[in-house]
């Protein structure tokens, strides 16, 4: 769990460091082997990450609050 929060951070921050564009990242995790695989969609609005959790979850999606610097 640790490690995919790590890798959401970083995913934010990525996201973070492209201030002239608006994005939004989905992350669908696998709950039982934990892979993780990662959709770029560009869309108008605010920089977006969402957790998603593939079946057989049922967790949903939830987002992950982004931070900007700057």
């Amino acid at each position: 769990m640790r490690a995919s929060l790590l890798a959401i951070a970083g995913l934010a921050g990525i996201a973070a460091s492209q201030p002239a564009k608006a994005v939004t990242i989905v992350v669908f995790t696998n709950p039982e082997t934990l892979e993780r695989r990662m959709v770029v969609v560009d869309e108008d609005g605010p920089d977006r990450v969402f957790m998603c959790m593939l079946p057989p979850g049922e967790a949903g999606c939830h987002q992950v609050p982004v931070r900007r610097k700057g």
